[in-house]
């Protein structure tokens, strides 16, 4: 992804996350816009750019939303790399994958993001409210919203990686 593309978007996400998006929640959740977008670039890039930007991500939102820095980023990281280990191909000719691992990553997310502000950050945690309210939702937010994601991002991905045609 583009400097050009990825810092507004991101930009973009984050503020929203932070700012709109608390005060519109659903069922106690709410979606994960940076997850969303670092989860679809990752699931339709062949080069791991989307652990990059889940850095980059992670880090803005860490700086916005008044989590301790590095506990998103630290969160983000790992399991965007599980996400972009799958063939991009997959994602693009079934729904079933991007939903499944949607839902995995959101899970692994959530969990990791609890588990360092309760180790690294020192926060008390209810941990049947905060799994049951918070992240369950958030889940299934996440999970309904990957698919509009991605195929909002698959022409300026297309745009940036354009596919050389060779001879085998």
């Amino acid at each position: 992804m583009s400097l050009q593309l990825g810092i507004p978007l991101f930009i973009g996400a984050v503020l929203l996350q932070s700012t709109i998006l608390p005060r519109m929640r659903l069922l106690g959740g709410q979606p994960d816009l940076v997850l969303l977008v670092v989860f679809a670039w990752a699931m339709l890039d062949r080069e791991q750019e989307g652990v990059v930007w889940a850095f980059v991500g992670g880090f803005l939102l860490d700086i916005f939303s008044g989590v301790p820095l590095g506990v998103s980023a630290l969160a983000l990281v790992p399991v965007t790399l599980v996400v972009s280990l799958a063939e991009p191909k997959v994602f693009r000719e079934s729904v079933l994958p991007p939903l499944l691992l949607t839902a995995v990553g959101a899970a692994g997310y959530h969990l990791l993001v609890l588990l360092l502000l309760r180790f690294y950050a020192g926060f008390p945690i209810e941990w049947e409210s905060a799994l049951l309210f918070v992240t369950l939702p958030s889940i299934l937010l996440d999970v309904l919203l990957i698919l509009p994601v991605l195929r909002l991002l698959v022409k300026p991905y297309d745009r940036l990686h354009p596919r050389v045609l060779g001879l085998r």
